[in-house]
């Protein structure tokens, strides 16, 4: 029985892997795929740059993820553990519908990498699965 499924297994272990080489320092090491240099672009971090030795961003234009991606998935976090359903952001301007807005990807299957983990673990590990989830259902 499992000789039979034995290619389609090494398969799948080879597609899950492949891109665990990529990304196996911010999904198993100590790095991040946050751009967290990124908010030195702006004040009040800015006055710190020089202090802290930041330069300019490796690459300004993935600031969104640190900018509005980070803090959506900190406030769903938040709203979580306070055992609260996150229906109304209000804190930007006078509010907006939170859960309504699909673009924070709280509904998502593979969010749930999201609520285990670290925030800053998160990212790299998400990356990782999505990506071999899709070579493996490619393959199949």
């Amino acid at each position: 029985m499992i000789r039979r499924h034995l290619p389609t297994l090494i398969a799948a272990l080879v597609l899950l892997l492949v891109p665990l080489v990529l990304f196996g320092p911010v999904a198993l090491g100590s790095r991040t795929l946050l751009p967290a240099d990124a908010l030195f672009r702006f004040e009040p971090y800015r006055a710190a740059a020089g202090q802290m030795g930041v330069g300019v961003p490796q690459n300004s234009l993935v600031t969104d993820l640190i900018l509005e991606n980070y803090a959506w998935k900190r406030f769903l976090l938040e709203a979580l553990q306070n055992r609260e359903l996150p229906l109304w952001d209000p804190y930007i301007f006078a509010g907006h519908p939170f859960l309504a807005n699909g673009q924070h990807s709280a509904l998502y299957p593979l969010s749930l990498v999201f609520y285990l983990l670290p925030l800053w673990r998160a990212y790299g590990v998400f990356t990782w699965l999505q990506l071999g989830l899709a070579g493996w259902w490619a393959y199949l």
